[in-house]
């Protein structure tokens, strides 16, 4: 062994042998690519994005391509093919100088290290750009499926805007029809509130526009979900006793209507609510406000307010006498005809009370006074004479006689009117009366102006009876307009 050691040649034969040993451990996995090498595959990248870059989307929109996505041959070591992950493979297109029109651009590419690209399919992109536009349109809520049983859906109340700004391109924006959300209902029975939708653009046929930038693209809804309901207007009456020498001035609710719910039934035979308001508080003249609250009628479910303010002025009682008020017929039955005979005038005066604002807007045009004859035959009646007046004025004495002497008469017959003689047998036909006989009379319209005006003559049925003092009843307010003659 000694002797080849210290033979020159054979040190020089192991030296190569051990140089092409390491030569062909470091270089046989890195083989130039012209060489056929078993550690060299192929491999296909499906469905590699496109993205834009560089694209000003302020200005522009894009409304169509060719391509989305491009198949990409690769070509590396199997170590850099198997362990390199699939967003590692970037395609892309520069959009910086593209201008409105169709424009065809190359296909720009990045691979991981160790991999060389074979083929790129397709290897460049036509795109389609136009100006971006922006349009209004009001925003529409539909609703998909029902509420429960019996109950009915309002109207959408929309927050925070009732339009919204549509922006597309020029020829994909002219297809919008109408901005809209959807709320889903089953079997709700309640308001929903605050709802978020997401709001969608629309054409003419109902398909959506899939690239429509909205603003806003939420909006919160409030749906009122209720029972059938109906608004009715609020007739208030009086209960509770006035100090002596106080009358009614002027009664305001803070609202006229309320709103009943319930079953379409149980609405069916309301007209108007009547609700009474307890004067017994009010101590001394002046505006006092009270609460009047409300009961739901039998056989609805709600009423909405269920408590209204109401202001209430009173003021000290003054009197004012009207002359010249015309007693007028009423109830004359057909084939008479009457005459009143007493008052002679015709007319009456009368003393009327209540707060001095109201009765200076009070003339005879005001008050309404009749005698009703109806039912009655031919020949001379005494009948009592009917008053009406304005609400919260009464008669300043009350238990005064108003009564009237009516003469009705029955034509003469013709055999009658052939006699010349006055004979025991013959009817006289009396003069005819200057006064309507038909009792049909219009009721006297309201005096309208200023916070002070009048209400009509006709009384409400919820007032009660008003003594001579002028103070109310146990059943109603002081001064509330209907007196009759006694």
């Amino acid at each position: 062994m000694d002797k080849w050691m210290k033979n020159n040649n054979f040190n020089k034969i192991l030296a190569l042998a051990f140089a092409i040993i390491l030569w062909i451990i470091v270089h046989v996995d890195t083989a130039p690519a012209n060489q056929t090498t078993v550690n060299m595959e192929s491999k296909t990248i499906e469905n590699v994005k496109i993205e834009d870059t560089g694209f000003n989307e302020d200005k522009y929109v894009i409304t169509s391509r060719d391509a989305e996505s491009v198949r990409l041959e690769v070509m590396g070591k199997k170590s850099d093919l198997t362990y390199k992950f699939s967003d590692a493979y970037k395609v892309w297109i520069d959009l910086s100088n593209v201008q409105p029109g169709d424009t065809t651009l190359p296909l720009h590419y990045s691979l991981p290290s160790g991999v060389m690209l074979d083929d790129i399919i397709p290897n460049e992109v036509n795109v389609h750009v136009e100006l971006r536009n922006t349009k209004s349109f009001p925003i529409s809520i539909i609703t998909k499926g029902e509420p429960a049983a019996g109950y009915q859906v309002g109207t959408p109340v929309i927050e925070p805007a009732v339009e919204a700004k549509v922006t597309l391109g020029a020829s994909e924006l002219r297809k919008v029809a109408k901005v809209q959300g959807t709320i889903e209902l089953n079997g709700d029975s309640e308001t929903i509130k605050e709802k978020k939708l997401k709001l969608y653009a629309y054409d003419s046929g109902g398909n959506e526009i899939k690239d429509a930038v909205i603003e806003p693209s939420f909006v919160t809804v409030e749906l009122p979900i209720t029972l059938p309901f109906k608004s009715l207007p609020l007739d208030v009456s009086f209960s509770g006793q006035l100090p002596g020498g106080v009358a009614l001035s002027k009664v305001t609710p803070e609202q006229d209507t309320v709103t009943v719910y319930g079953t379409e039934e149980s609405l069916a035979s309301l007209s108007s609510y009547e609700a009474t308001l307890n004067l017994g508080s009010i101590d001394s003249a002046g505006t006092k406000e009270l609460k009047l609250e409300l009961t739901v009628p039998e056989g609805a479910a709600k009423i909405e307010p269920a408590v209204l303010n109401v202001s209430v002025v009173t003021s000290n009682i003054a009197e004012k006498t009207i002359d010249n008020i015309p007693v007028k017929l009423e109830g004359v039955d057909t084939g008479l005809t009457a005459l009143i005979k007493d008052p002679a005038s015709k007319t009456v005066s009368l003393t009327v009370s209540g707060a001095p604002n109201l009765l200076e807007q009070i003339d005879k045009n005001n008050i309404s006074v009749v005698a009703d004859v109806v039912g009655l035959t031919a020949g001379s009646h005494e009948v009592t004479l009917h008053v009406s007046l304005p609400r919260f004025i009464a008669l300043g004495n009350a238990s005064q006689r108003l009564r009237a002497t009516v003469e009705l008469n029955a034509p003469a017959t013709p055999a009658a009117a052939e006699t010349p003689d006055n004979s025991s047998t013959g009817t006289v036909t009396s003069e005819p009366s200057a006064e309507p006989v038909s009792g049909e009379e219009s009721p006297t319209e309201p005096v309208q102006s200023g916070d002070n005006a009048l209400p009509t003559a006709t009384p409400s049925p919820s007032e009660g009876a008003v003594d001579n003092s002028g103070t109310a009843s146990a059943n109603g307010a002081t001064n509330n307009g209907s007196s009759g003659g006694t």
